[in-house]
């Protein structure tokens, strides 16, 4: 009697607000030299305080666990002698934690989000990918230039597990669906934390600026073409 495997729909989350760090959204990325992602792909890493990054937690338990069982399983499943080469499995943690340049831990961890930037339509065609940006009111906007680093923003995502036999390693992977961003610097803006300041309660605010003294946003162009809805987000 034949079977049919039929795909798992994947569950779309969406992240607690955190700051950008070296943006893709906009321009593909092919990597670097010494580490070139030749397919492409675009990307974006969130730092998250440890309240936020715990809400995080909590919201793909789950997903985490499934990833670990699968991984396991998977190592299980290679030969004895590869087994043996290993020891373990090794398990790649979601959400690692960030250091300053001394190597001292920030309090924040960092989460990356990834989908390749072309897939194939129905007809085989390739097609470049386009990740959705909305603002801070839902609205969809279209930016001519990567949100800076520091800009505010929160993630649409799925995830996935992967197992890398050659290395006995597995992991979850966080899959870029969309992204909303709450506050936009613009690229190589520097963020008041950058400089040293800090939050004064009861001081002047942008709200007291001249209308014309505010520096663009640049969010007020909607989307050019959207993303094919049945596209399912890849490496």
């Amino acid at each position: 009697m034949a079977t049919t495997t039929e795909k798992k729909k994947r569950t779309t989350y969406t992240t607690p607000k955190g700051e950008s760090l070296f943006a893709h959204l906009v321009n593909v990325d092919y990597g670097t030299e010494q580490y070139p992602d030749e397919k492409g792909s675009f990307n974006v890493t969130l730092a998250l305080d440890a309240d936020a990054a715990a809400r995080l937690d909590d919201l793909i338990a789950h997903e985490v666990d499934a990833a670990r069982a699968e991984a396991e399983e998977k190592f299980d499943d290679l030969k004895p002698q590869t087994r043996k080469k290993f020891g373990s499995v090794k398990f790649n943690e979601v959400g690692p934690e960030e250091y300053d340049r001394e190597g001292n831990p920030t309090g924040r961890r960092l989460f990356r989000f990834k989908t390749g930037a072309f897939y194939e339509n129905r007809q085989g065609v390739k097609v470049q990918r386009k990740v959705p940006l909305f603002d801070s009111m839902q609205q969809p906007v279209k930016l001519s230039d990567e949100p800076g680093n520091g800009s505010v923003v929160r993630v649409a995502f799925c995830c996935a597990p992967y197992f890398v036999e050659g290395q006995g390693m597995g992991g979850l992977s966080l899959y870029l669906n969309a992204v909303q961003i709450i506050r936009l610097n613009t690229f190589g803006e520097r963020s008041a934390s950058d400089y040293g300041f800090g939050a004064e309660e009861g001081g002047f605010t942008s709200e007291d600026a001249d209308d014309d003294a505010t520096a663009p946003s640049g969010n007020d162009e909607t989307v050019a073409a959207a993303t094919e809805a049945d596209a399912v987000p890849q490496f």
